[in-house]
């Protein structure tokens, strides 16, 4: 059997009397689309965080492609294959959705933004800057500004970043926030295109896309895993309606 992309292992994050990660160990096949619900307050984002370098864990371990990454710091990470969409979008208004996606590819080649007038002519930055925004459906935004795109767009961009910087594995925590209906449905069927093409983690409130786009989901209640398995036995396990799906 092939090894997993990532696997944690008995991870433990305390604040103060706080226990925001308790014993948490899991699994993310390579390829596989990993979703982690649970209620406001479960520690999702926390758990992401030590993912991606962003907080350290008090014990476990992390270990991605064989490699133990417990203790290494985000930058590392990000050069391994980390990358992550966030809950809240991040943008530079007056940067262009190519000029985002462009800096994000010099971040994962580990280049100095010091000469960004240079490299913005640099071809290697800006082929694979225009496939990132392409593969999420922005390219006739390509030279907008951020401050003028919709806010379903602004999410957009913010996959295409995270895609630009050719991830191993792609954490994305919430990517339908604040979307309306119709946008909701655009991101599900983007992220449906990028289904085995990418390892992802994918933290959603959104049950209907979760259950369309996970191939195992994750239960989190008060840092700890109570049940992990494929969207049908998530749906119809007891003990998860009861904690967070409800009847």
């Amino acid at each position: 059997m092939a090894e997993p992309i990532l696997q944690v292992t008995t991870l433990m994050k305390r604040f103060g009397g706080l226990i925001a990660t308790n014993d948490l160990s899991m699994t993310v096949e390579r390829g596989e689309t990993h979703a982690i619900i649970g209620p406001n307050g479960a520690g999702k984002t926390t758990f992401v965080s030590q993912l991606q370098g962003l907080l350290t864990p008090d014990s476990g371990s992390v270990v991605l492609d064989g490699r133990d990454i417990t203790f290494e710091p985000a930058h590392k990470r990000a050069h391994l294959g980390i990358a992550r969409s966030f809950q809240i979008a991040s943008l530079v208004p007056e940067f262009t959705v190519l000029a985002h996606a462009a800096l994000a590819v010099q971040s994962r080649a580990g280049h100095s933004f010091r000469f960004w007038k240079k490299a913005w002519q640099d071809q290697s930055l800006l082929e694979p800057a225009r496939e990132a925004v392409a593969a999420v459906g922005l390219d006739s935004r390509m030279h907008s500004l951020a401050s003028d795109l919709s806010h379903g767009e602004r999410r957009q961009l913010e996959l295409a970043i995270a895609l630009a910087q050719r991830p191993t594995l792609l954490l994305l925590d919430e990517p339908m926030a604040g979307m309306g209906r119709q946008d909701g449905a655009r991101m599900t069927q983007l992220l449906a295109s990028l289904k085995r093409q990418y390892s992802i983690i994918l933290i959603e409130h959104d049950m209907d896309a979760v259950f369309k786009l996970a191939d195992r989901i994750s239960v989190l209640v008060a840092g700890h895993i109570i049940k992990t398995g494929t969207p049908d036995e998530i749906r119809n396990d007891a003990d998860v309606r009861a904690a967070y799906l409800g009847h």
